[in-house]
């Protein structure tokens, strides 16, 4: 659509900005990330345990987030800082492991005990070309019931790059405040491997094969690998195999799926399938046992050559080896782009924050607010998570410069556009999922998954017209 175009447009301009201005850079921290084990997690319908007890240290301000390490651990360094600016505030931060992060909101949000609630982005809504096809999203849901609070002439919105904010707006009206955007449709790799080895960066599908088969034949390391116990994080990687290959586009194909117009087994997605299949090939043996959390830590031990995830993950690489010496790059399509550039990321608006209408202290969550868009207070925010900036601000996190040639002309990741019709079956559902390939031990082929997916779309869409009638 020409208003998404214009968004990207816009975000090009703040992401080279950030990317050609900072002294370094950085871009991470934002899709939800498995539950850490033996982390202490607060009783998640209940206000956390750490909220002041004696009101005068302040009326608390629960901020609501899923499990991720730095997001986490930067809102609680703040909490000092938030209650020196307003006192009569109490920052309190309870976190949810991210595959119950949904439910929880809408708990809370039933019970009216929550002041901020964490959102990623808001996609896929419900509207006229669609609207008997897909249920709607918890997220319109909440806005179009009015529980969520319109921000958008709040004063701090200003601090912000408001075109690029707009891009996960409802109705051109926002009601989430967006912290920044990530990079995830790439592979982090080893670069002492690749220099040992002789590779380069690959630049196309083939080249990226080469890449996997020169590992592979020299037999001392681990090709590639992913958290694919977790099923999402591999499975984003179909959808990253799309935007490679069709950029923008991807938009038409996610809604020409869904109305019956394109089929999976067509050819501009079936190969989506084939390189799904050829990717899988080259994953480390047991991929499917290896919990997300796991993942980053394995990587850095520097015996393996490339690890699917998104950029976020760089700083959890860091932490595990300070030593190891890493880049990212963005999945290659099968073809060379016809403008020239180099491979260019998928990305995704992350971390919003959004305020219940029915928040006990609406007060206190405006004022956090307000004080993370704060310049200083948001660049280190970015600093320490990694996501890239929807303010204009120098980072000092080196990770985001070498990001900079695949921000040219970023898309939104096609996980934004796919859709699956209501009462799909299991392979429509899961559909581009990497699991059911016999490659990682399921039941079927490419081939063989495209046209199951096919048979479920057909399916659904034949019982919704049933119902209609």
């Amino acid at each position: 659509m020409l208003k998404l175009r214009k968004i990207l447009c816009v975000l090009l301009a703040v992401l080279m900005v950030a990317a050609l201005t900072a002294c370094s850079g950085g871009t991470t921290g934002g899709a939800p990330a498995a539950d850490k084990p033996n982390a202490d997690k607060p009783n998640a319908d209940k206000p956390a345990a750490d909220a002041p007890a004696d009101s005068s240290e302040g009326t608390p301000v629960e901020v609501l987030t899923w499990s991720n390490a730095a997001t986490v651990e930067y809102l609680k360094s703040i909490v000092d800082a938030f209650h020196e600016a307003y006192p009569q505030h109490q920052l309190v931060v309870t976190e949810v492991p991210s595959g119950e992060i949904d439910q929880v909101i809408q708990t809370r949000i039933s019970a009216a005990n929550v002041d901020i609630v964490s959102f990623q982005t808001f996609s896929r809504p419900q509207a006229d070309w669609n609207k008997d096809s897909i249920d709607k999203p918890a997220w319109q849901q909440y806005i179009d019931e009015g529980l969520l609070t319109d921000l958008t002439d709040e004063p701090y919105i200003q601090n912000y790059n408001v075109d690029t904010l707009m891009g996960n707006a409802y109705n051109d009206r926002l009601y989430s405040l967006n912290m920044g955007v990530v990079a995830y449709s790439g592979l982090f790799y080893n670069k002492a491997i690749f220099t040992e080895l002789g590779l380069e960066v690959p630049k196309t599908w083939d080249e990226f094969i080469a890449v996997c088969e020169a590992v592979k034949a020299d037999g001392r390391y681990s090709v590639l690998s992913a958290g694919a116990a977790d099923q999402w994080p591999l499975n984003m990687f179909a959808n990253a195999i799309l935007s490679a290959n069709y950029g923008d586009d991807a938009e038409q194909i996610g809604m020409k799926l869904l109305t019956g117009e394109m089929k999976h087994t067509d050819p501009e997605v079936k190969l989506v399938y084939d390189c799904m299949e050829q990717f899988a090939a080259y994953l480390e043996p047991g991929v499917t046992g290896i919990a997300y959390s796991d993942a980053p830590g394995r990587f850095a031990l520097g015996n393996m050559a490339m690890y699917a995830d998104g950029a976020w993950s760089f700083a959890d690489i860091q932490k595990a080896n300070p030593d190891i010496d890493f880049g990212y790059f963005p999945l290659p399509g099968v073809n060379a782009r016809a403008d020239g550039l180099d491979p260019q990321y998928g990305i995704k608006y992350d971390l919003s924050f959004a305020i219940p209408t029915n928040a006990p202290n609406v007060e206190g969550a405006k004022a956090f607010l307000e004080y993370v868009s704060r310049k200083d207070v948001y660049t280190a925010f970015l600093n320490a998570i990694g996501f890239t900036p929807t303010q204009d601000v120098t980072l000092e996190n080196e990770f985001l410069n070498s990001l900079a040639s695949g921000l040219q002309k970023p898309c939104l990741n096609a996980e934004m556009y796919i859709y699956s019709p209501k009462g799909v079956g299991e392979y429509g559902s899961g559909q581009f999922s990497f699991l059911y390939l016999k490659t990682l031990g399921g039941p079927l082929t490419a081939e063989e998954l495209a046209q199951k997916a096919d048979e479920d779309f057909d399916t659904a869409r034949a019982a919704l017209a049933s119902l209609a009638e």
